[in-house]
């Protein structure tokens, strides 16, 4: 499947809400969290991956929550 990061935070409560934005809008956002849990907020980011069909519409909606 073709898909695309769209967002990128250390925040976890940020990528939460912005996920449950996406799927209620129909749009297929899952996770992908890349933090060093030994280095808290230091090293990596948890990751919004959406289909590539899906970006430009999940970036609005993200824009429009001023989540973006």
């Amino acid at each position: 499947m073709n898909e695309k990061t769209i967002f990128l935070s250390v925040s976890e409560i940020k990528v939460n809400t912005a996920v449950h934005l996406l799927k209620e809008a129909g749009i297929n956002a899952h996770i992908i969290n890349k933090m060093d849990s030994a280095h808290v907020n230091l090293f990596g980011a948890i990751q919004i991956i959406v289909p590539k069909e899906d970006e430009e519409k999940a970036k609005s909606i993200l824009k429009e929550a001023e989540i973006l």
